[in-house]
């Protein structure tokens, strides 16, 4: 018998495996490469995470928006973030002022300024129906000139 794998490490001890295996039927299993392992990895994390995501207590309002876990950063500008969160006034919410009131007498939340206070009236964005709210959301923060708008939005109300 020639080996042909002779003078080779790697391929000798590929040969050896590969007589043991005929003599003693043992069945060698192969390590998976690295990068399938990686990708392995990576696919059963984002599973883990998504999981955790849909079924979570907190951050409802941002899931409206974004639905899936992936790597890509979103690059909201802080009026953004208060728009999408729906949270209000931050003096009222630390007693600095008496009142979370817009001036026109409605609730001060991000999403009156946005969608129906007369003080913004220039810049107003028709809202949609509840069922399409998720949808509204995520073309909304597509679209850079809604997002202009709701940068203004919220600029004009402090």
């Amino acid at each position: 018998m020639v080996q042909i794998h002779a003078g080779y490490r790697g391929n000798e001890k590929a040969d050896t495996l590969a007589k043991k295996s005929i003599i003693e039927s043992v069945v060698v299993k192969a390590l998976k490469p690295r990068c399938e392992f990686k990708q392995h990895l990576q696919e059963h994390f984002f599973k883990k995470l998504q999981n955790l995501w849909d079924n979570g207590n907190t951050g409802r309002s941002v899931q409206k928006v974004l639905k899936t876990v992936h790597l890509k950063s979103v690059f909201w500008t802080s009026e953004e973030i208060l728009f999408v969160t729906g949270h209000g006034s931050f003096l009222n919410r630390f007693h600095l002022l008496d009142s979370d009131s817009c001036a026109c007498g409605e609730v001060g939340y991000p999403i009156h300024y946005a969608t129906s206070c007369p003080l913004t009236l220039s810049w107003l964005i028709r809202k949609s129906s509840n069922s399409l709210e998720s949808l509204w959301y995520q073309r909304l923060l597509e679209n850079p000139n809604s997002r202009k708008t709701i940068i203004n939005c919220e600029t004009v109300k402090e």
